[in-house]
């Protein structure tokens, strides 16, 4: 019998505002969303994912349903351990604040379906943020 995988949980949120999607530039890799990881005793993902995203970026959201999931294979994490880091894309409706990154990130943009060409640097994160704009949103 093969061994059951291991695997990091960490989700990101496509957050829209108007017909814009958040974007954060992440210094080590490139192209990033807002999110992370869960902590000790979370058991709300939705709190979870909206803690993330105030303490990374100030804004208030509302977590709406997961539409894509993939592996990371530039997280630190993997980097790290090798143990590979799956990403649970939600999409996420601004509700309150003004952008104001943590040191995690050192930039952002809000970008429309347009302008995706600008930021298209081939990596998983790009398809994800291409799988979000051809999607309808309600």
């Amino acid at each position: 019998m093969t061994a059951d995988a291991v695997v990091y949980l960490s989700q990101k949120a496509f957050v829209r505002r108007g017909d814009e999607l958040l974007i954060l530039n992440q210094p080590r890799w490139g192209l990033d969303f807002p999110g992370g990881k869960l902590q000790v005793g979370e058991g709300d993902l939705t709190a979870a994912l909206r803690r993330e995203v105030a303490e990374e970026t100030g804004l208030d959201i509302e977590v709406g349903p997961a539409f894509i999931t993939w592996l990371d294979d530039v997280h630190p994490l993997y980097v790290k351990t090798g143990t590979p880091v799956l990403l649970v894309g939600h999409r996420c409706r601004w509700t309150a604040g003004e952008v104001r990154l943590s040191e995690e990130h050192d930039g952002w943009r809000w970008i429309g379906p347009g302008l995706f060409h600008e930021v298209d640097d081939g990596s998983t994160y790009a398809a994800a943020l291409q799988a979000c704009f051809a999607r309808e949103w309600d």
